[in-house]
């Protein structure tokens, strides 16, 4: 009896309680320290008011944005900070579409900050953004994705920041997702864009409020940050040997400025378009999931314990991200068979029910805990999602598995930015298998012939 009660708890301790207490834990320690952040920091920093005004660079690599660059020009003349402060400066990344004609028209419209654009010769992210950080001679250097728009207080409290605190060497905005045109939309799609929105909400607004607070910020988001360039140039600027270009830049500013530190900007938003689709959803995921490996790889001075509670950690990433994934996977493709192994149906319906309303109640914490620190327009849009806590363990079940494609995609295949589909993948992976299967049949087969052949001649 003893032997078998030892046994059920190892069983379902392993396999379905450790991931379950890892992900509680992790849902309490990010919730204190973003409490503490909200008491800390923004508070303070909105008594501050500029009394002069830094000049700065806001760099925009583009390729084919003749949908979207317009957008983001628009809000760049909608800042509240002085315009003769600012210089932007477009990098055209071998665009073939109306880029440059677009860019041509925004130009023409009255705007009395500066507005640049360059033109690259070769194509690549990182090399664009270092294009445009080569071009500026400002203060601070700031990068924005072409489409992505800015709140119209954005740069003005990002560098408010920066010159409350002379430590700070780099820091992200605060990306949120736009809401999804409901409007002829697939019921399921519209619940997947309402549950990013939730999920981009709460990374920012609680998760890296929380890095913020512990000095163990990944990753200065590609789509909203800025630099001291002062800070910028004393770095390797960012890195074309991997496709998270922005963690690897936020790496090295840890590694070269030790006693400055990196942060969130929570009052300083950026507004996103939600995926258009599983698959580009998926090719996020799956460059996200390479990305973090990569760079882990790239910087093994950053390994540090897995028990560490301030600071970059890349082994307690691994460990959580990845090593605590398997036990997943595996009760993933178990709970259908538990029956087969003699538990009783009921146990196992149970059990993925109990597993299910655990993971809606960290979600819905989550949630609550977004909706305090948000600002008026996004407690809007949370009021009317209220119901997303409840279908936000499905999507994080679905961009799971996209996050396992990352992982094994990197062991696979040489760096790229952007992936296909994961219904393309798979039929690249039937082809290659059928072509495999082919060739070893070939091999066999003509092997055999040959034997046979010999042998024919031993005997004559």
């Amino acid at each position: 009896m003893t032997d078998t009660l030892l046994g059920f708890f190892l069983f379902w301790g392993i396999w379905l309680f450790v991931p379950l207490l890892i992900d509680g834990s992790t849902a309490i320690s990010y919730l204190i320290g973003a409490w503490r952040y909200e008491r800390s920091q923004r508070g303070r920093r909105k008594l501050y008011e500029l009394e002069s005004f830094p000049t700065i660079a806001i760099v925009i690599p583009v390729h084919n944005g003749e949908d979207y660059l317009a957008n983001c020009l628009e809000s760049m003349r909608r800042q509240t900070y002085p315009h003769e402060k600012i210089h932007v400066v477009v990098v055209d990344n071998q665009s073939t579409d109306r880029t440059r004609e677009v860019f041509e028209e925004e130009m023409a419209r009255p705007f009395e900050g500066h507005m640049d654009l360059v033109s690259l010769a070769f194509k690549g992210k990182a090399w664009a953004l270092n294009a445009g950080i080569h071009m500026s001679n400002t203060d601070f250097v700031c990068n924005v994705d072409s489409d992505t728009v800015l709140a119209d207080d954005a740069i003005y409290n990002l560098v408010r920041a920066f010159v409350h605190d002379p430590k700070l060497a780099a820091a992200t905005g605060t990306v949120e997702v736009l809401p999804p045109e409901a409007k002829g939309m697939h019921p399921f799609r519209y619940a997947m864009a309402q549950a990013e929105f939730v999920e981009y909400h709460v990374a920012f607004r609680v998760g890296r409020q929380y890095q913020s607070v512990t000095k163990s910020l990944f990753t200065l988001a590609g789509a909203f940050s800025c630099f001291r360039r002062e800070v910028l140039l004393q770095t390797n600027l960012y890195n074309n040997l991997t496709v998270s270009e922005d963690t690897d830049l936020t790496f090295n500013v840890y590694e070269k400025f030790p006693d400055m530190h990196v942060m969130t900007v929570s009052e300083a938003v950026a507004y996103v378009e939600p995926s258009p689709s599983l698959a580009a959803l998926y090719s996020q995921r799956v460059r996200w999931q390479r990305g973090e490996l990569e760079v882990m790889a790239l910087h093994p001075e950053q390994l540090g314990h897995p028990l560490r509670l301030k600071g970059i950690s890349t082994t307690r990433s691994l460990l959580i991200d990845h090593t605590l994934a398997f036990p997943r996977v595996a009760w993933t493709f178990l709970f259908p068979f538990m029956a087969f192994l003699g538990y009783p149906v009921g146990l196992v319906v149970s059990a993925m029910a109990s597993m299910y309303v655990a993971y809606v109640m960290f979600d819905a914490l989550y949630m609550l805990t977004g909706y305090a620190m948000a600002d008026e327009r996004s407690k809007t849009r949370l009021r009317g999602a209220w119901w997303v806590f409840a279908f936000l363990p499905i999507f994080r079940y679905i961009t799971f598995w996209f996050r396992i494609g990352g992982f094994l995609e990197v062991f696979m295949e040489p760096p790229k930015w952007r992936v296909q589909s994961p219904w393309v993948q798979t039929m690249d992976g039937l082809v290659q298998l059928r072509v495999s299967t082919v060739s070893l049949l070939s091999h066999v087969s003509s092997s055999r012939v040959v034997s046979v052949f010999v042998n024919i001649l031993k005997g004559g």
